[in-house]
């Protein structure tokens, strides 16, 4: 008897039903001016119970219905990804169902509620998209349900308990893509560069006479010229560099940047360089720091490493502390043994503001090579684009054209002395940092 009340108590009206209860609402309030309508309302409202009834057991009880959810695993951050939802119940052929999905605000779903209808087997599956905005585990608790025919009185409503763990780490995606396009032997990114493989003979190691089968772009003019006889140069396989990622986690990384935070986009570089730097045999390492130094990582070789990297990025955050750069950067030269590409991640306002980045990555590059890195606001590069039409349109210029010339003036102090800087849209970054990297390693700078 609970198992039928329960069922009873899932059940909600049309509104056709309403508007049938209306009318035998409004037959009873006739019986009281004339008793004629008695047995009129009688035989409506028992036709009308013995319709609803049938349609009532006509709709599969909730035990009958079994429920799941397939996603990702892990889910990218940043990336429309689908969500898969799929429900089984033989009884329920050819029935209209409603599917609510109880998704985090912080996956950003693309749709709230689904409609279908369940096929000739009793099977439904739907999909809506999620775009994560945050790093983290997320729990998905259960599904809300709602089916009912096609021309009938009710639908069944009720909830499916479905828990389904999500997790959201760094773009992964982007190391996929990458590997996907390489295979086809296409481009990855836009201007992408073919940098030497590791391994590669790029070292010279000595002269000795040409042989027959030697490759003929490899002969030593001048000293075939002196010797008056053919002379190649040997080379020796490149060993593959070093890279240190530094990660700032500072207030100013906390700002938005179109879906995501400046920090997340910085993190999704971060990883999507490092899985790049070790297809080129290179060492890879990673700090983290705000107003202290947070996680070291030392550089190392290998996939084992990206996925090191992987989980140390998953979990760092960015706090609202002015960073440290001198502390930082102070640290990575203590740790870091050997010359080294430093890439840090961060984000400039003007020269006052990041004369403490200016000071130590000019002394940082006595003994490196440091490619500062600083993230361009859309919204601000947006105003500059935009056409001045109104007083205010004009004042939005002028402010946003003073911001970005304080920040080249900033950027090119540090190239005067010998620090490389990439400038980018943040929504940009990733393609772009890979692209820099890749030129620098082509050229032989690292």
């Amino acid at each position: 008897m609970i198992g039928r009340l329960g069922e009873v108590f899932t059940l909600v009206p049309q509104r056709r039903t309403l508007a049938l209860v209306l009318v035998g609402a409004a037959l009873v309030v006739l019986i009281v001016a004339s008793p004629a309508f008695v047995l009129l309302a009688l035989a409506y409202h028992a036709g009308l119970a013995a319709v609803l009834v049938r349609d009532a057991r006509s709709l599969p009880p909730p035990n009958a219905f079994s429920a799941s959810r397939e996603m990702p695993d892990p889910l990218s951050l940043g990336q429309v990804q689908e969500v898969l939802v799929g429900i089984s119940c033989p009884a329920a052929a050819r029935l209209r169902a409603a599917v609510a999905d109880h998704a985090l605000a912080a996956l950003s779903p693309g749709a709230r509620e689904l409609d279908g209808s369940f096929d000739d087997g009793g099977f439904l599956i739907l999909s809506y998209p999620v775009r994560p905005r945050r790093r983290g585990a997320y729990e998905f608790p259960a599904l809300d349900l709602r089916v009912w025919r096609a021309g009938g009185w009710w639908l069944r409503q009720f909830r499916l308990p479905v828990a389904t763990e999500a997790v959201v780490y760094p773009d992964v995606l982007a190391i996929r893509r990458w590997q996907l396009t390489l295979r086809r032997g296409v481009r990855a990114l836009p201007g992408q560069r073919r940098a030497r493989p590791p391994g590669a003979a790029t070292d010279p190691a000595g002269l000795r006479d040409y042989l027959p089968g030697d490759d003929a772009r490899r002969i030593n003019w001048k000293a075939t010229a002196r010797r008056d006889g053919p002379v190649t140069t040997e080379f020796e396989a490149d060993r593959g560099q070093q890279l240190m990622i530094a990660l700032d986690c500072g207030r100013l990384m906390t700002a938005p940047a179109g879906h995501l935070t400046k920090h997340d986009h910085a993190v999704n570089a971060t990883l999507l360089l490092a899985w790049v730097a070790q297809t080129q045999g290179d060492r890879v390492g990673l700090l983290t720091f705000g107003d202290r130094v947070g996680t070291y990582v030392a550089p190392r070789r290998g996939l084992r490493q990206v996925n090191r990297l992987n989980e140390v990025l998953y979990r760092v955050r960015a706090e609202y502390a002015e960073p440290e750069y001198g502390e930082a950067l102070a640290y990575l030269a203590r740790q870091v043994r050997g010359r080294s590409l430093v890439v840090l991640l961060t984000d400039v306002l003007d020269a006052e503001a990041s004369s403490d980045l200016v000071a130590h990555a000019l002394r940082l590059g006595a003994r490196h090579r440091v490619l500062v890195v600083a993230m361009a606001d859309p919204e601000l590069l947006a105003a500059l684009r935009r056409p001045v039409l109104t007083s205010r349109g004009a004042y939005e210029w002028a402010a946003a054209e003073e911001l970005t010339g304080a920040r080249r003036r900033a950027l090119e102090t540090l190239q005067r002395g010998g620090v490389q800087c990439l400038d980018v849209e943040a929504g940009r970054l990733s393609p772009a940092l890979v692209e820099r990297y890749l030129e620098l390693k082509e050229r032989g700078l690292l």
